[in-house]
């Protein structure tokens, strides 16, 4: 479980709540108590939880199913992982470089 922001208040400052992240990048809400960050810490400090870490968290290398993509597609994963690929290139080329990044 995190806190997340989910609005604001009228004031203007941000609300929190407490909740499971989803892979889509939504939030299954445990907590619907509206809370400020530190509120919201402390409450998940209390639930046995651990803050959110203050880094980014990097970006792993998990090599994806990219052998069916078509050329965009290949583009705009490799967007994602923040290499960008030359589209006038043959899928055969652009094939290799996705390889190459992601087998070292």
């Amino acid at each position: 479980m995190e806190i997340f922001q989910n609005g604001k208040f009228s004031t203007g400052e941000p609300v929190y709540q407490i909740g499971v992240k989803n892979a889509d990048g939504t939030y299954d809400v445990k907590v619907f108590d509206l809370m400020t960050k530190s509120q919201a810490e402390k409450k998940l400090e209390s639930m046995g939880g651990k803050k959110k870490p203050a880094t980014p968290k990097k970006k792993v290398k998990k090599v994806p199913d990219y052998k069916g993509m078509t050329n965009n597609e290949l583009k705009a994963l490799m967007l994602w992982q923040s290499v960008e690929l030359d589209r006038r290139k043959t899928k055969t080329d652009l094939m290799k470089q996705v390889e190459e990044y992601f087998n070292g």
